[in-house]
């Protein structure tokens, strides 16, 4: 099911796009769909997005026999990450193409059976309260118009003192909102939301913040690298495609050269 007026139904149509998927599949290395983690500046795409997930999994603080869900888990990077740790694994996704992707990457590194994925709505979790020792998101809460709602809907599934670990694209303080607006406007929404709105709203949801922090040179990188990625053909991206994808991302880099957009991680506690 979607929540109307939460912007689900955009945010499914852009991921299903076929063009949006060739970009995703061939420039961020068909893992993952999230800000890389650039410790050099000579990490590629793919080997930086998989040190963020890393990161952000080293933060939570999981264990073997966590029951942990990844929300809006694109293709399964993260997902096969925690089978991996030993984790008993859940994903869903809005986009039925990433969760096709996600099942059938998982049955080629043969984890298919450690991992359930299905088509679902962060704004209306498929889990009983109280069910889960963790929750895993990263750079899809941006998505959402009703943001509370998600940190609502995570705080109901955790169990006393279970882990939300969430990373997002997030808007400096004093920011010019033209120039942010002008990078998310391929993304269907408006930016506004800083990181001290995220923590006001996880604590308003019931959580504790354990962890927050910023590598707004991480997401500047990022975007460096898609550019030159584009310098080349992409498979099943057209010319004309490549063309306003490149257009997107120099809006980014504009946004991002003036410290308007930044990128944080988060982790916050259930009470118990």
């Amino acid at each position: 099911m979607t929540r109307s007026g939460t912007n689900a139904k955009a945010a499914a149509a852009y991921y299903n796009e076929d063009t949006v998927a060739a970009f995703y599949r061939s420039a961020w290395g068909g893992e993952d769909i999230h800000i890389g983690r650039y410790d050099t500046g000579a990490e590629t795409v793919r080997d930086a997005s998989r040190a963020m997930t890393r990161h952000l999994l080293s933060l939570a603080r999981l264990r073997p026999g966590d029951t942990v869900l990844d929300i809006a888990c694109g293709y399964g990077g993260t997902l096969r990450e925690l089978a991996r740790s030993g984790c008993v694994v859940h994903g869903i996704d809005i986009s039925r193409v990433c969760v096709e992707e996600a099942r059938r990457a998982n049955a080629a590194a043969g984890l298919a059976d450690r991992i359930s994925v299905q088509i679902g709505d962060f704004h209306d979790l498929p889990f009983e309260p109280a069910t889960l020792s963790a929750c895993i998101c990263q750079e899809s809460i941006i998505h959402s118009t009703d943001r509370p709602r998600v940190f609502a809907e995570v705080f109901r599934v955790l169990r006393s003192r279970g882990v939300f670990a969430f990373s997002d694209i997030l808007t400096t303080e004093g920011a010019n909102l033209d120039l942010v607006n002008a990078a998310f406007a391929r993304l269907g929404v408006t930016g506004g939301a800083t990181r001290g709105d995220y923590e006001r709203m996880a604590r308003e949801a019931g959580f504790d913040i354990v962890q927050s922090g910023e590598r707004q040179d991480d997401i500047r990188t990022h975007y460096d690298k898609l550019a030159e990625r584009l310098e080349d053909p992409l498979p099943g991206v057209s010319p004309e495609a490549a063309d306003g994808i490149a257009a997107s991302i120099e809006r980014w880099q504009r946004a991002l050269e003036g410290g308007h957009i930044t990128w944080a991680c988060f982790v916050a506690k259930k009470p118990g």
